[in-house]
């Protein structure tokens, strides 16, 4: 936007109508000052172009669509946020499932390890590891169909000793008949607890494993 007459008028000591610009961005508010400081302080012998005069009129209707647009994509946003913390709090005593590869081992009782088969399994293989990375059991599940499946862990090592009550991973490796590797990913499958809303989207507890809202691929009534 051209604003020659209000640096030439600042020159001559005339008092200018131009607003001080100190905020990174320019509101509707700063541009109509500026529209007015140009129309006010223009040579009366030389106006302002009428054409140029239409195309800053227009910059000023595109500046208010701009602004109008900007503030009710920011309510939406907003909107969607209260509306993912209420969807996750309606989950509360619901069983979901989601893709994972860990499973939380109670002190004295046994672990279900859920996974997703992409085709039928002659033999299926899980490797049940600690926190440190470290292999402390394998179980053999033998044949599996496709689909859903789970086996029960004990929560013994490969030597028969208990372990300790926490989150183990687990990774599982599936092959058909002829010894071809078979599609296969872990689940989380358990009935939601709690919810925590301090992040950027909510986090569903299960079974002391946390879920992120995305991430829940199935929702049932609990058993």
């Amino acid at each position: 936007m051209a604003i020659q007459n209000i640096t030439a008028a600042a020159g001559r000591g005339e008092k200018s109508f131009a607003p001080t610009l100190t905020d990174k961005t320019v509101t509707q508010d700063d541009f109509l000052k500026l529209l007015i400081a140009q129309l006010q302080n223009q040579d009366p012998l030389a106006p302002m172009d009428n054409q140029e005069f239409a195309a800053q009129l227009a910059q000023f209707n595109s500046l208010g669509q701009l602004i109008e647009i900007n503030d009710k994509l920011g309510a939406l946003q907003n909107g969607q946020g209260s509306m993912g913390q209420y969807n996750a709090a309606s989950l509360i005593g619901k069983e979901i499932s989601s893709a994972g590869n860990k499973v939380n081992l109670s002190s004295g009782s046994p672990a279900t390890i859920g996974y997703q088969l992409g085709a039928n399994a002659a033999r299926v293989v899980i490797r049940v590891f600690n926190g440190a990375g470290v292999l402390v059991r394998q179980i053999d599940a033998g044949a599996r169909g496709s689909g859903d499946q789970s086996v029960l862990w004990d929560g013994k090592d490969g030597t028969g000793k208990a372990l300790g009550a926490g989150v183990y991973g687990f990774e599982i490796d599936a092959f058909d008949g002829a010894g071809k590797k078979v599609p296969a990913s872990g689940k989380v499958q358990g009935v939601v607890t709690g919810i925590r809303l301090d992040g950027a989207e909510p986090v569903l507890e299960v079974g002391g494993l946390e879920v992120p809202l995305s991430g829940v691929t199935a929702v049932r009534s609990a058993r």
